[in-house]
């Protein structure tokens, strides 16, 4: 749920304990503070993993790879066979 600074300010305010403040402000620092990972908390990324989660249950996954590289190459799509 994406939310504008005045929203969240409303929200904010409407807070009546101590506790959920300083829970909101944790909240946000971190969220300040590690803005190169916020992606991760998107709703759509969010919804991905959940996806992600249902398919590991249901066994669709696929092989381990020891390496990137191992990874790349079974990508790559195999050469064309020679009409010959």
């Amino acid at each position: 749920m994406a939310v504008n600074k005045n929203t969240l300010h409303q929200l904010i305010d409407r807070l009546n304990e101590p506790t959920d403040i300083e829970t909101v402000y944790a909240v946000v620092k971190s969220l300040v503070e590690h803005d190169d990972q916020s992606w991760y908390w998107t709703e759509s990324w969010q919804l991905g993993e959940h996806e992600a989660d249902i398919d590991k249950v249901a066994g669709r996954i696929s092989q381990r790879y020891n390496s990137v590289d191992e990874f790349m190459k079974d990508l790559a799509p195999a050469p064309p066979k020679d009409p010959r």
